[in-house]
């Protein structure tokens, strides 16, 4: 059994509730310019006994929000020595996350006949491999009664585990994807006077929006463009507004991502020709087999282990074929690859590079041909934030994106002037957007709206 004593290290609040106002986590964020209020988060309904799982890549702040709701619990006057939070990376197998739970509950027991109401936060418990047996034990035990809990993880292959171990266990618990920040949320915060966080659902709405910013004098092609830079992880954001250097920062990303390697066994080389391989294919198809060929893995099951890496750490997005007159996604066709978030772009080349100078990079791609590769892997990371399936289809043209739920299809035409040739890859799609660089119009029954707008609209709503 875990001392409680040592429990005790990263939960000063039983000591003394002002203690929490020391936490490195909240101090960073208190001193941050921008700040960014998880409400997904802090304003969960958690109920005792259920399960919840909180997923999503290191980095973007999952730490952060759980000490923002601590810090919110204690300000409620709930009993300090009953809230209980854990960063699991230092555990090695589920005996030490049974160990430490039963320590906690023993340790509020001993005042008490029965155990009472109290928060659980066990933070990157994937980090532990086999941690659905320790939580599916506890559960078993009836240890969690009374329990309202997070887990909170940074691999998405592990955490989905819970659903294969923890069937009928999890009660109400909700599964919480923390991504990097989307547009919408990003702009909400620069121009908070102006734009509140709503979406629009109409082109009618759009067009008074950007009359609006006209206006206004709001250039929010040019907060685009720093969003493309700085991406949606905050700690960026903040050093990007803050006119602080880089360097830093981006080590801090790096250095996440060669632990990530490292803890599931990765090879560094494998993974820098993997992602050469994928910065160089950007939005366009690949496979397996031509990962293999040209990163040199030999297999291209070494080729789709290191993809599924960083897919499972949320890091890249796979694509299928989806055959819109079939109606069926096909696997065994070709694959497209997009970073989840455009801060990652940068991570990647410095990585693969070895610079850290990522403005270098940034203005790589701020012209043409590579601002429309840029446009396209910012429309498919907002896709991807806002929760939608999204495919590709191919049959004379190209589609670059395709929602069968919602039968809409995207193509990213990141240029001054849309042509009536640029329209023919939307054919298949009963509904049609076009994200373009400037344009905003209504052309037949197509949508065609700034890149900059994209991230603004309602998908299932706008009328087309």
């Amino acid at each position: 059994m875990i001392d409680y004593d040592l429990l005790a290290i990263q939960n000063p609040w039983w000591k003394n509730k002002e203690l929490i106002k020391n936490d490195d986590k909240l101090r960073e964020f208190t001193s941050s310019q921008i700040k960014y209020y998880p409400k997904n988060i802090l304003d969960l309904k958690l109920e005792a006994g259920a399960i919840n799982i909180l997923s999503g890549p290191r980095q973007t702040g999952k730490s952060t929000a759980l000490k923002l709701l601590i810090r919110n619990l204690l300000e409620q006057k709930f009993p300090p020595e009953r809230i209980f939070y854990f960063n699991c990376d230092a555990l090695s197998s589920r005996k030490d996350i049974i160990d430490l739970v039963l320590s906690f509950l023993n340790g509020i027991r001993d005042s008490q006949e029965a155990i009472p109401a109290n928060y659980l936060f066990l933070d990157e418990i994937s980090s532990v491999i086999d941690w659905p047996y320790a939580v599916k034990w506890l559960a078993d035990g009836g240890f969690f009664t009374d329990s309202k809990m997070i887990l909170a993880g940074s691999s998405s292959i592990n955490l989905k585990k819970s659903g294969e171990f923890l069937p009928g266990r999890r009660k109400k618990g909700r599964d919480i994807r923390y991504l990097p920040i989307a547009f919408g949320e990003y702009a909400k915060l620069i121009l908070p006077e102006i734009f509140t966080g709503q979406v629009f659902s109409s082109y009618r709405k759009l067009e008074q929006f950007s009359q609006e910013l006209t206006r206004k004098e709001a250039n929010l092609p040019q907060i685009y463009n720093n969003f493309l830079l700085s991406g949606g992880f905050l700690k960026m954001i903040n050093s990007f507004i803050a006119k602080e250097p880089f360097l830093d920062t981006v080590e801090i990303y790096k250095s996440s991502l060669k632990s990530e390697l490292a803890k599931t066994g990765k090879k560094e080389l494998f993974a820098r020709k993997v992602l050469e391989k994928v910065v160089n294919s950007l939005t366009a198809e690949t496979s397996y087999t031509n990962v293999a060929e040209e990163a040199e893995l030999g297999s291209k099951n070494t080729a789709a282990d290191y993809l599924g890496f960083f897919s499972d750490a949320f890091m890249l997005m796979e694509t299928l074929f989806y055959n819109i007159p079939q109606k069926r996604t096909i696997i065994k066709k070709n694959k497209k690859y997009y970073p989840t978030d455009p801060f990652l772009l940068w991570i990647f080349n410095s990585f693969i590079s070895g610079s850290s100078d990522i403005s270098g990079f940034y203005q790589k791609y701020a012209s043409s041909p590579l601002d429309s590769q840029l446009a396209e892997s910012f429309t498919a990371s907002e896709l991807f934030k806002h929760g939608h399936e999204f495919y590709f289809f191919r049959n004379t043209k190209e589609l670059d994106f395709y929602i069968p739920k919602l039968e809409l299809g995207i193509e990213v035409k990141y240029k001054n002037k849309i042509v009536s040739s640029d329209l023919e890859g939307l054919r298949s799609a009963k509904r049609k957007i076009i994200v373009s660089k400037h344009s905003l119009e209504k052309r037949d029954d197509i949508l065609i709206i700034p890149a900059y707008l994209f991230g603004l609209i309602d998908l299932a709503k706008i009328s087309l």
